[in-house]
């Protein structure tokens, strides 16, 4: 018996069973009002050079967010398929592009949104026991929604404080 049904052992779960609420937890960690700012909303009117703006001269700005984010939730869809533990190759944290314009903001905030699909399909698609057996299991992908709803928080906030203090309060990237 795996350990994510030991966690509803009043309850018989089905790999069905199991999937479904996966879904629905990873689908509150970016998508839901109820619980997050939705990812859409939270980057939607956001500009090329509002993404680059950061905190600080060693903070991150919201492109660098959308980037890690990415990378990261690409990872766990490799650590799973491949049942092997794995890093980034871009690192933690994904430089930006050589040439931070539309286009390539764009085509970020398109592979954030292609790698949410990725991971939705692998949840869909791998058998429980596989995502089990994947390197750090099921939790793993536990934490993967616990890292989006944080960083939609750190991109709301960043938004804010844009909002309210402009470019005072930031350095380009």
């Amino acid at each position: 018996m795996s350990v994510f049904r030991l966690l509803w052992h009043h309850e018989t779960m089905t790999d069905e069973r199991i999937k479904e609420l996966l879904v629905i937890g990873f689908e509150y960690s970016f998508l839901h009002e109820d619980w997050v700012t939705p990812l859409q909303e939270a980057l939607g009117d956001v500009t090329f050079h509002e993404a680059l703006l950061r905190l600080g001269r060693d903070g991150l700005g919201i492109w660098d967010i959308v980037l890690h984010m990415a990378n990261w939730n690409e990872n766990i869809v490799a650590r799973i398929e491949t049942g092997q533990v794995s890093h980034p190759s871009e690192g933690a944290w994904p430089p930006l592009p050589a040439v931070p314009d539309a286009e390539a903001w764009e085509s970020a905030k398109a592979r954030l949104f292609t790698s949410l699909d990725a991971v939705r399909t692998t949840i869909h698609d791998a058998t429980v026991e596989k995502m089990e057996a994947s390197p750090y299991g099921i939790g793993d992908i536990l934490c993967r929604f616990i890292h989006m709803g944080y960083h939609i928080g750190q991109i709301t906030k960043l938004r804010e404080v844009l909002a309210a203090y402009g470019d005072e309060a930031v350095h380009p990237a």
